[in-house]
């Protein structure tokens, strides 16, 4: 029993065995006898050849640099306990006019073993490497190399051919169960395909219902607005004919967004620059025979925003327009309007409407009002308004701007 030092932690090891190499014929010696040792203590074939194939290739290594190698077996007491491999030798600086050699490359050996480690200290090499022991080859590390030190003791010579023979053996079993190891990947991978085409269909179905669902919300806003304009043409009080049209619009405001959201890819988000040009457009139009020559320019990009936050937009839109057009142009009065939606930073939204018609002097609050503040409200916005030679009204809200959508290319 010894005890030694691993990444700054105490660890008990036993000794199993020690190997000195110089030749080819004593490196197959000492894969015969990482073999006999592996399977004593448990390992299953594919574990063995991986084990095998690690100690040969880094003693053939060291051999090429060093000349010579000594590799020892022990069973570390962990936890976890696991078989450890060390190879050391002489460190030999490179001779005066000859190259210095490349650094030791233990990449595939790092895929073969649970730990690898290549220490360089008091002119000796030193590569560690370990595979943690399988749960039935016990708790006793020094049991466990007493009775591995026995089963060596009983191994006859080495016969080169049955060495070469086991080990053809042992890779070609192992190469058996990665092919059925792959296999059962290409059966699942088949049936994630499967689950994969099940859940775009799905998404499919899904994605037409809500389109039909915004299609008919649409309908039945339109008919909503239709019966509302009927009933104004009858209204025989110019009052109720005025009231009747303005709940028109902002039900025409909220019949825009769901025909914005049935034409769009993404029906989460809908593009607010589109939605407040058509909205103005429409309001332009529905006034147009009650004042004067206003001009309506709207300045705003396209940029998506959230469905929800666009129906409260659009309802402050079609409100602070409306009372722009309604007000601030009557009896036949001329001027502009202008709209502008821009995003003042990565989250916030900031939309401006300044008018140079008759100001109001804000004493007068209807309904109108009440409700953009209501829907500013909803917005954690801010709202002010200038009264100064016409009527500039700034609305800033926080709308971040939505991650770029990655689309999945898949031909299935």
């Amino acid at each position: 029993m010894a005890t030694g030092s691993s990444g700054g932690s105490t660890m008990t090891t036993a000794l199993i065995t020690a190997i000195d190499t110089r030749e080819e014929r004593d490196v197959i010696a000492a894969r015969q006898r990482v073999r006999l040792v592996a399977t004593e203590l448990g390992f299953d074939g594919r574990d063995r050849v991986r084990i095998v194939a690690a100690a040969s290739a880094m003693t053939r290594s060291f051999l090429a640099r060093f000349e010579q190698a000594n590799l020892s077996l022990l069973v570390t007491a962990g936890p976890p306990m696991a078989l450890e491999m060390v190879l050391a030798a002489p460190r030999r600086p490179a001779a005066q006019g000859q190259p210095q050699r490349p650094r030791m490359d233990t990449a595939a050996v790092r895929a073969l073993m649970d730990w690898v480690e290549l220490r360089h200290a008091r002119g000796v090499v030193r590569l560690v490497m370990r595979k943690e022991l399988p749960a039935s080859a016990g708790s006793d590390p020094t049991a466990l190399a007493h009775r591995t030190m026995a089963a060596l003791a009983d191994e006859t010579g080495v016969d080169p051919f049955e060495e070469v023979h086991r080990q053809t053996v042992e890779q070609i079993a192992s190469l058996t169960e990665l092919r059925q190891r792959e296999e059962q990947l290409i059966a699942a991978n088949a049936q994630l395909r499967e689950v994969e085409r099940a859940l775009r269909a799905s998404l499919e179905e899904k994605d037409v219902l809500m389109r039909e669902v915004h299609h008919r919300v649409n309908n039945n806003l339109q008919i909503i607005s239709s019966l509302l304009n009927l009933q104004a043409s009858r209204a025989t009080e110019p009052a109720v004919r005025e009231e009747l049209a303005v709940v028109g619009h902002r039900i025409q405001s909220l019949s825009l967004v769901h025909q914005k959201l049935y034409h769009s890819d993404d029906l989460s988000h809908i593009d607010a620059g589109g939605y407040v040009q058509d909205l103005c457009a429409h309001l332009q139009s529905a006034f147009a025979a009650g004042t004067g020559p206003v001009a309506l320019t709207v300045e705003a990009p396209r940029q998506q925003i959230p469905l929800d936050n666009a129906i409260h937009l659009g309802l402050i839109v079609n409100e602070l327009v409306t009372n722009s057009l309604k007000h601030g142009f009557r009896d036949g009065r001329g001027g502009r309007i202008a709209v502008s939606l821009h995003r003042t930073d990565d989250d916030s939204l900031t939309l401006t409407i300044v008018d140079d018609g008759r100001p109001d002097d804000g004493s007068r609050r209807g309904f109108g009002m009440t409700l953009v503040e209501a829907m500013v409200r909803r917005l954690d916005g801010t709202l002010t308004i200038d009264r100064n030679g016409g009527t500039r009204t700034t609305l800033t809200v926080p709308v971040p701007k939505p991650a770029p959508q990655i689309r999945s290319e898949s031909g299935l």
